[in-house]
C-alpha cells in the first residue's frame, strides 16, 4: 500500500509484527483484506479490513484507455 506500517498478527510466532509487501484484497466472499508476510519470519498474514476504512485500491493499475475504433468501412484496417 503505502510507506506506512501496518500491524498484523503472525500466527507461526503469536504475536504482533509488522507487516511487509501488504495489499488490499477483496476475499471471495466479498470482505476486504490486507495481505502480506510477517517481517521476521516470512509467513503469510492476513488483516481484514472494515469497508469504510478500505482506501480506493491504489495497487492496481489503472484501466486501459479505450482505443478509437473506425466506423468508416473505406479505411484501410491494420495489418
Amino acid at each position: 500500500m503505502t510507506d506506512e506500517i501496518i500491524m498484523g498478527y503472525c500466527m507461526k510466532e503469536k504475536t504482533q509484527k509488522p507487516m511487509k509487501d501488504a495489499k488490499q484484497v477483496t476475499l471471495k466472499n466479498g470482505k476486504m483484506a490486507l495481505q502480506g508476510v510477517c517481517s521476521s519470519c516470512g509467513t503469510k498474514m492476513t488483516k481484514f479490513i472494515s469497508a469504510k476504512k478500505a482506501a480506493p485500491a491504489v495497487d492496481a493499475a489503472p484501466a486501459p484507455a479505450p482505443t478509437p475504433t473506425s466506423t468508416d468501412p473505406s479505411a484501410p484496417s491494420e495489418p
